[in-house]
C-alpha cells in the first residue's frame, strides 16, 4: 500500500522543478480560485484594510496543500507582512501559479527549489516547517490534533522506514547530511529529551534555591525598609512560579508593573503583614 506512494515520491524528486509541478497539476487538476480575492487584495496594498480575504482554495479535506508555484524566484508569496513591504504582484496569486501537493510532495517542490536555486528559495519553508512534520508524524509517530492535519497526515502517510529513507534522499539532494540510519535518529531524539529533561531539573533546582533566599531576604523586612523593597520581594515571593519549564511566563495577567500599581492602594505596613502572612501559609 504504501510503496506505491514512497516509489512516486523517489521519482518525483527526480524530476526538475517545472517538471515536477507539470506532473502535479496532471495529477490533482488546476486551482479553481485564486489564492486571494483580487478586490480585497488591491484594498489591502491601498492599506484601507488590514487583511487579505481568501479565495476557496483550500483541500485539506483531501490531504492536500496549495503551493505557489512562483515560490522558486519569491519569498512568502502569501504573508501579507511580506506582499505589502516587498509589493508582490497579484498575479502570483492566480490560479494558474497555484498547485496542490502532499506533505511530501510539497516537501519536493521545496528540494527542487532550493536545489536549483542555490538554498536562496524553498530552504526556509523546508527546514523550518515541512520537514519537522514529516519527522514529528511518520518518525516520531505523532498524529497530529486538528482534523486537517490529520487529512494531510493519512493523504502522505509513510512507515518510518519510508519516511527516514526519503527524508535522507531529499537531503542529499540539496547537499545536506542526515541522520545514519533509523535508529541513529531515534537515538539522537533520546539524547536530546533526556538533555532537556536533565535541563529542565537543574533550572527548577535554580528557581527553588533563589525562591530560599528570597523567603530569607523577606524575613529580614521591617517597617522601616523601604516600601519598594517590600513590594518588590512580595512580587517576586508570590509569582515566582508563573513560569513553565522552558523559562516562558505562563501568565500575563501580572506583571510587576502592574503588581506595583495595585499595590499603591496600601499602606506599607500592610502589604509587610500581608507579605508575612503568605510566608506564614508557605
Amino acid at each position: 500500500m504504501y510503496m506505491g506512494n514512497y516509489k512516486e515520491y523517489q521519482d518525483l524528486l527526480l524530476k526538475n522543478y517545472d517538471e515536477a509541478v507539470d506532473f502535479l497539476l496532471q495529477k490533482y487538476g488546476p486551482a479553481q480560485y485564486n489564492y486571494f480575492k483580487e478586490k480585497s487584495y488591491k484594498r489591502f496594498m491601498n492599506k484601507e484594510i488590514k487583511t487579505i480575504a481568501r479565495g476557496n482554495t483550500s483541500r485539506t479535506s483531501e490531504g492536500l496543500y496549495c503551493h505557489h508555484i512562483d515560490e522558486n524566484i519569491m519569498l512568502k508569496i502569501s504573508d501579507p507582512v511580506f506582499i505589502r513591504e516587498y509589493e508582490i504582484p497579484f498575479e502570483y496569486q492566480k490560479k494558474e501559479r497555484l498547485v496542490y501537493c502532499d506533505l511530501i510532495e510539497h516537501s519536493i517542490l521545496h528540494v527542487l527549489i532550493a536545489k536549483e536555486t542555490s538554498s536562496e528559495f524553498g530552504y526556509l519553508g523546508l527546514d523550518f516547517y515541512l520537514l519537522p512534520d514529516i519527522e514529528s508524524w511518520y518518525l516520531d509517530k505523532t498524529i497530529p490534533d486538528s482534523e486537517w492535519r490529520k487529512n494531510c497526515y493519512k493523504k502522505a502517510f509513510l512507515v518510518p522506514q519510508e519516511a527516514f529513507d526519503i527524508l535522507s534522499e531529499m537531503k542529499k539532494v540539496i547537499g545536506k547530511n542526515y541522520y545514519e540510519s533509523l535508529s541513529g535518529y531515534y537515538e539522537e531524539q533520546k539524547r536530546r529529551e533526556e538533555k532537556r529533561k536533565e535541563e529542565i531539573k537543574q533550572r527548577e533546582q535554580y528557581r527553588k534555591k533563589e525562591r530560599i533566599k528570597l523567603i530569607d531576604k523577606a524575613k529580614l523586612l521591617h517597617d522601616k525598609s523601604p516600601r519598594k523593597d517590600i513590594v518588590f520581594i512580595a512580587y517576586k515571593i508570590k509569582y515566582s512560579d508563573i513560569f513553565d519549564e522552558f523559562g516562558e511566563r505562563q501568565s500575563k495577567d501580572m506583571d510587576f508593573k502592574k503588581f506595583d500599581s495595585e499595590m499603591k492602594k496600601y499602606p506599607k505596613h500592610k502589604i509587610l503583614e500581608g507579605l508575612n502572612m503568605y510566608l506564614d501559609s508557605l
